[in-house]
């Protein structure tokens, strides 16, 4: 997997977010040398860049006036490698809240770039992966709450027990060719419904 990735990155398609200077002009000189598709924005695009792998983004240019970028630190977007000339707690904010994830420092070498390119994308690759997991865990707890109401109502509406409710639940399931989540589902709906229509109940 890291192999194929840094393999991948010879090929990514970058945008350098800096002032158009010496700094911005080596930067793309050294990413065009690893084999990079690489070009300059300046100022900072209202939209995110699309159809890009990687943003450069000059972050001490950014914080001396230009304003901040809403599109920064969306999860689907391309990772941020932070340029910065300083260091100080205002910059590493910064870099926080942007949810940077590597940075090179000013004046431009071509020691180290690849390396902060390969581990800034695989930390955002390694985040992407744990946010899925993350939501197909909480959809499946999602699931486990509504199947434990949809009991609770069938064992009080039918007055069955709580293996007989799931019972009926799996059956209507596999009858209907559809997942005992989305069945337990409508239950909940029509239970809701039923209720709406006679409060007194």
């Amino acid at each position: 997997m890291s192999i194929n990735l840094l393999r991948d990155i010879r090929s990514f398609r970058v945008v350098v977010i800096h002032p158009q200077d010496a700094e911005a002009e080596e930067l793309l000189r050294q990413l065009h040398r690893i084999g990079c598709q690489a070009r300059s924005e300046w100022p900072p695009p209202k939209d995110r860049p699309s159809g890009v792998d990687l943003i450069f983004l000059d972050m001490t240019q950014l914080l001396s006036g230009q304003g901040r970028l809403s599109w920064s630190t969306a999860d689907d977007g391309p990772p941020i490698v932070a340029v910065l000339d300083y260091e100080s707690p205002t910059v590493l904010k910064a870099l926080v809240d942007y949810g940077v994830r590597g940075f090179v420092s000013k004046p431009i070498r071509a020691f180290g770039l690849l390396t902060t390119m390969f581990m800034a994308h695989r930390a955002a690759e390694g985040e992407r992966g744990m946010r899925k997991r993350l939501h197909k865990v909480e959809q499946r707890l999602d699931g486990i709450k509504k199947v434990s109401k949809a009991k609770a109502i069938l064992i009080e509406q039918r007055r069955i027990t709580e293996e007989e409710a799931y019972r009926f639940i799996r059956e209507r399931a596999m009858a209907r060719r559809t997942t005992i989540e989305a069945v337990a589902a409508a239950i909940i709906d029509a239970s809701e419904m039923l209720m709406a229509e006679n409060p007194s109940r």
